[in-house]
């Protein structure tokens, strides 16, 4: 009996715990991460504030990999609340997540959704949103004004966490903000800020360390290393000019500390004259700005390239010089950088990213591709284009490699399934033609012919050339509702709501291609489930006209459904609409005499005559 009273007692104070560490997250203070971890994980984890506090320590401290499960869980938890803004902010932290790693196909459907809050109801938005939303749009290649108007996302950020009485992540977003380009000082409202984090930084020694650093005229690496583990490395990298080689364990899946990493590798090799290993570390570097890109970075490119073109150019001419020996320079060590200052543009790709030998980009803006409904092009500069294909293959072609994670495949995967079955030489004469075909097709209406790659056994459509795809937007908005449904119809409801709409005929001009009617299939499975569980929540919710609403549409959709007509004569007799019952039964009726040869069920027929 003791026993079960000191149990009690016990799980009275970790509550306790709980209840005060909350109210220091509404107050807008993050409570420290010993006295959260101190909280036992299975109290702690049913507390998505507590889970969201968790991810703040974790997104500032490295760990991606156990961010992204407390992060999905913090989801789930405010998804339960209902509480959309809590929600968002959610998203957004995953957003960023996702760009810190490189994977910018897993943050695009976020981003999507993000960018529509954002313009639809920014009061609605954490300053998680438009952080979120400015490293997607700086990561955007061949975008011209990618980084003004990242830096216009991140100035928005920092406004709205002052607005939300947010020190510590005012502080942490103009750091960012100086991280991304040390310029950003320059910002007329600069000072304003540090003013206002001046006065609001007395209790939480985090943020005063944010704030010594960026008030400090000759910042030193024991202001750095105040801050937690990822800002200390990116501080002494960009604030300071003193990037490490060596990685912190917990920063090893971090794409822009690995900019930075490589960066210094290269720096080393080239004060040691060791030009083929600062050739390679170049290019390390330049794949990773491939996926992650800031003005700060593309700078220090173009300092290294200029540094080994003029070392290469010394190394050269004093090899031509007679009795002087020197070791042999790859000619991978040759065009990284051959020009000077003048020659990059301070706001344009670094130059690997123009090489033909990358997996290319699109020449113009970033494309949003529609497959529902047939296949289209548009921007969001308003500009529209629809492919014109010679061959039905490169539409077929088209469609499959978009339907593929990353938007590409295996290539025996890519003929077994497009081109199917017979001799193999003359299947892979039939990709090599197609190839040919669809990079034509994307070029007339504006693609840079490199959008589409086949190298080393694989063929895609590179992602930095695709902004959005329906399907795919589709898909990711049904599966989190999907997530959600068994906890919150309401939050699902929402979200089917807003993928309800995309859905259409997959690829219209593609009707024989038999790979693509599973796809179809399932996709329509998807829209005729997401109808059926909004028409059961508006019954729930007593609201007959959108009830009456998702029914009609899951009639149109599919006509053989008994299930939908029987939903539909209930509510029209729950309404004393026993006229429009009967006429939803007659439709029933012939629509299976016609299609099916049979009757509807006794059931359905009882309801109207009993």
């Amino acid at each position: 009996m003791n026993q079960n009273n000191n149990q009690g007692s016990q799980h009275d104070q970790w509550l306790g715990q709980v209840m005060k560490a909350e109210q220091t997250i509404l107050d807008g203070q993050m409570p420290s991460i010993e006295q959260l971890m101190a909280i036992p994980s299975e109290i702690r984890m049913k507390s998505p504030l507590l889970l969201r506090a968790e991810c703040e320590h974790r997104l500032l401290n490295g760990q991606p990999m156990e961010t992204k499960q407390r992060l999905e869980a913090a989801l789930r938890g405010f998804a339960a609340q209902a509480d959309e803004s809590a929600m968002l902010t959610m998203m957004a932290m995953l957003g960023l997540l996702y760009i810190q790693v490189g994977d910018l196909h897993e943050s695009k459907p976020f981003m999507t959704l993000l960018e529509q809050e954002w313009a639809r109801n920014r009061e609605h938005c954490s300053g998680f949103v438009p952080w979120a939303l400015a490293r997607s749009a700086a990561s955007a290649p061949n975008h011209p004004s990618r980084f003004e108007e990242a830096l216009g996302l991140m100035m928005a950020a920092v406004e709205r966490f002052r607005e939300e009485g947010r020190p510590l992540w005012t502080g942490f977003a103009l750091l960012d903000s100086r991280i991304f380009d040390p310029r950003v000082q320059s910002n007329p409202d600069w000072p304003f800020w540090l003013n206002w984090l001046k006065r609001h930084t007395a209790e939480q020694p985090l943020a005063a360390a944010v704030l010594d650093l960026l008030g400090s005229p000759k910042p030193d690496a024991s202001m750095c290393e105040r801050l937690p583990v990822r800002y200390a490395y990116l501080s002494k990298a960009v604030v300071m000019g003193e990037a490490e080689e060596r990685l912190p364990e917990e920063l090893a899946d971090d794409i822009e500390c690995g900019i930075y990493a490589a960066g210094a590798l290269a720096r080393r090799m080239l004060a040691e004259k060791r030009l083929e290993a600062a050739a390679e570390a170049l290019r390390l570097f330049e794949r990773r700005q491939r996926l992650l890109s800031t003005p700060a970075a593309h700078r220090l490119a173009v300092e290294l390239q200029e540094r080994l073109a003029a070392a290469t150019v010394d190394a050269t001419a004093a090899a031509a010089r007679p009795g002087e020996s020197l070791r042999p320079i790859a000619d991978g060590s040759r065009g990284l950088g051959t020009g000077r200052q003048n020659d990059f543009p301070q706001q344009s790709p670094p130059a690997a990213e123009q090489s033909n030998a990358s997996a290319g980009a699109s020449a113009g803006s970033k494309w949003r591709i529609k497959l529902f409904g047939g296949i289209g092009f548009s921007t969001e500069d308003g500009q529209q284009a629809e492919p014109v294909w010679k061959r039905r293959k490169a539409g077929e072609l088209f469609t499959y490699l978009l339907l593929q994670p990353a938007y590409k495949s295996n290539r025996e995967q890519v003929i077994e399934r497009v081109f199917g079955e017979g001799d193999p030489a003359k299947r892979s004469n039939q990709l090599y033609v197609t190839l040919h075909d669809l990079r034509n097709a994307l070029k007339e209406i504006g693609l840079h012919e490199e959008a589409v790659y086949a190298k080393r056994g694989v063929v895609g459509i590179a992602e930095q050339a695709v902004e959005s795809v329906d399907v795919e937007t589709f898909i990711t908005l049904s599966r989190v509702g999907d997530q959600l449904w068994m906890d919150d119809h309401e939050a699902a409801s929402r979200l089917y709501e807003k993928a309800i709409p995309l859905y259409g005929l997959l690829a219209t001009e593609l009707p024989y291609a038999e790979w693509l009617e599973r796809t179809r299939e399932q996709l329509l499975d998807r829209q005729t489930t997401m109808l059926k569980r909004l028409a059961a929540f508006y019954a729930d919710q007593k609201d007959e006209a959108r009830e009456e609403q998702r029914l009609s549409d899951w009639i149109a959709l599919r006509p053989e459904h008994e299930e939908a007509f029987e939903a539909m004569i209930r509510l029209c007799l729950r309404g004393n609409r026993r006229v429009e019952a009967i006429s939803w039964y007659r439709r029933l009726e012939r629509v299976w005499k016609e299609e099916l040869g049979i009757e509807p069920l006794e059931e359905v027929r009882k309801l109207l005559w009993k």
